[in-house]
């Protein structure tokens, strides 16, 4: 980013060199006059490179680094990290839903009578089956 100020810069320089030797055959009051809305123009120009909220388009300067933090900026992030934290807690509902799929398959395949799912020792060996599986 510097890099590219500084060249912005040396071309500004260039720029007013030429503007000043060719004002050298002018009128003194026109030499004035130019030289004077050249300088107006250049202050602008560095409150609009001062000022980055100033030089976006489109909403585009909300995004772009500058020095100070944008406060808009900091929303954006914040929303990001809580989708972010949404979708991940909707995504590791579905990979439980799999796993419970997958064990609730494997029992209902099993040879097993469907009286051994009501006795209370089946209900202690699955606790403790789904307590080792984590």
């Amino acid at each position: 980013m510097n890099r590219m100020r500084d060249r912005e810069e040396q071309f500004a320089r260039q720029v007013c060199h030429v503007l000043d030797r060719g004002t050298e055959g002018l009128d003194h009051g026109i030499a004035e006059r130019l030289r004077a809305a050249r300088e107006r123009a250049l202050q602008h120009q560095h409150v609009l490179a001062v000022n980055p909220a100033i030089v976006g388009a489109g909403g585009t300067a909300l995004l772009t680094g500058g020095e100070e933090k944008h406060p808009l900026r900091t929303l954006l992030l914040i929303l990001a990290i809580i989708l972010g934290m949404a979708v991940s807690y909707y995504w590791n509902g579905f990979e439980q839903v799999d796993q419970n799929e997958t064990i609730d398959t494997e029992l209902l395949a099993d040879d097993l009578p469907p009286k051994a799912y009501l006795d209370p020792g089946f209900q202690a060996w699955l606790s403790h089956y789904a307590q080792s599986a984590r």
